[in-house]
């Protein structure tokens, strides 16, 4: 548990006898922050259904007593009460291994600028509709290989060859990048976050949780298959011995999170920002 202070703002307009102040909060449990609120000399009628205000002083004691220093973005996404969970519902900074169900997952998925960012699955998940919904391609490349081959005219092997190419220059030049592949096979795993490490910045994976039925179904909206029939099938139980890992995985080493949707989770997703 952490009392959390983030900066102190402007309140010109406050009838008040300090126009500074800054929120206190806390990411663990209410009584606790009560206690430390006393120490303060603060009364609990002064307590704003999930933080207190704090004037500069009482800021500069909060910090003596061992309270956190934070940027109100942080302390918003960390702190406990309704103001904190809307904001988690609305934005996720992804971290270890996150399975996400239903309408109630976040709006937004957050990564830091720069970043590798895989949205990766199973043949026919939905991989390039949704990397197309939530990605800015303005400020952020999306590089998705059969992308590459079909507006080159290259074979598998070429184009995966200048994919792997663009995607360094990419992470190298520090506008990050986003890259749509199903990243099932560890090799090719690895390969990715290499990439990322050698451009020395975060790979993160975003993972669509899709049934084999679903798969196949999304497969034949396509119209003409891409791969063999043979292959679909086996990379469907890729993914289903991959998923099996990340259940039993509490972190997502080499990568910095991986991030398992499920199909309403994906269709409430509205951004990926980097």
């Amino acid at each position: 548990m952490a009392i959390l202070v983030d900066e102190l703002r402007e309140y010109p307009d406050a009838a008040l006898p300090f126009t500074s102040w800054c929120h206190m909060a806390t990411d663990g449990a209410f009584e606790e922050l009560h206690a430390f609120a006393a120490r303060l000399g603060l009364r609990r009628a002064w307590f704003q259904r999930d933080h207190y205000d704090l004037p500069p002083h009482g800021r500069e004691a909060a910090v003596a007593l061992g309270a956190e220093e934070v940027p109100t973005g942080e302390l918003l996404r960390r702190m406990a009460g309704p103001r904190g969970d809307r904001t988690r519902r609305r934005g996720l900074a992804p971290a270890g291994v996150a399975w996400l169900h239903g309408g109630a997952g976040p709006a937004v998925l957050r990564f830091a600028p720069g970043s590798l960012v895989v949205i990766g699955g199973p043949p026919g998940a939905g991989k390039s509709t949704l990397a197309a919904r939530v990605v800015d391609r303005a400020r952020v490349p999306v590089l998705d290989p059969d992308d590459t081959r079909d507006a080159r005219g290259l074979d598998w092997q070429e184009a995966l060859a200048v994919w792997r190419a663009d995607l360094g220059a990419a992470l190298v030049s520090g506008s990050g990048a986003v890259a749509v592949t199903t990243a099932l096979r560890h090799g090719h795993r690895l390969g990715l976050a290499k990439a990322a490490d050698a451009a020395g910045v975060p790979a993160h994976l975003v993972l669509l949780d899709a049934g084999a039925e679903a798969c196949r179904a999304g497969r034949a909206s396509h119209g003409a298959p891409r791969i063999s029939d043979g292959l679909f099938e086996h990379l469907l139980r890729e993914w289903e011995a991959f998923r099996r890992t990340l259940a039993a995985a509490s972190d997502a080493e080499p990568f910095a999170s991986a991030t398992i949707l499920d199909r309403a989770a994906a269709d409430r997703l509205r951004r990926v920002l980097l």
